[in-house]
């Protein structure tokens, strides 16, 4: 009747799963970062929307910083003002972490390198986190 069909259904199946593993994959990722920087409540990972605030507070800026997003409502430049904190952002984030400018370029590039990247980040013993921040439970 709405052309829907048992291959559509199971298409629509699958993509859902396929968000839903890849979410708890960076919840996961996410949780062990915040590890490294030593952060307070990094259970936030866990919470949809929220994983921001961890982002944030690893790069040493306040989550009130996604409020730069709504810029994008700006006709022609907003997207491109966004793109441009997008990358300065992701390149604070990778320098805290002590990370090779190949893989830097190739991350904000290609969002599946960013994936992969960002899981070896977490569990790889050889990654630290060379930063300081106000966030951290260590006051120095």
């Amino acid at each position: 009747m709405f052309g829907c069909n048992y291959y559509s259904y199971l298409n629509n199946i699958y993509f859902i799963w396929a968000l839903v593993i890849s979410y708890v994959i960076q919840a996961i990722s996410y949780y062990r970062l915040a590890e490294k920087a030593d952060l307070n409540n990094r259970w936030i990972a866990f919470i949809p929307f929220f994983q921001f605030i961890i982002f944030f507070h690893i790069i040493d800026k306040s989550a009130w910083n996604i409020l730069f997003a709504f810029i994008i409502i700006i006709p022609f430049i907003g997207p491109l003002i966004l793109a441009i904190l997008y990358i300065v952002w992701y390149v604070e984030f990778y320098q805290r972490f002590k990370t090779p400018t190949i893989w830097m370029v190739l991350s904000i590039i290609f969002i599946l390198v960013a994936w992969i990247y960002l899981l070896y980040m977490a569990f790889c013993y050889k990654v630290r986190y060379i930063g300081v921040n106000k966030f951290s439970k260590r006051k120095f």
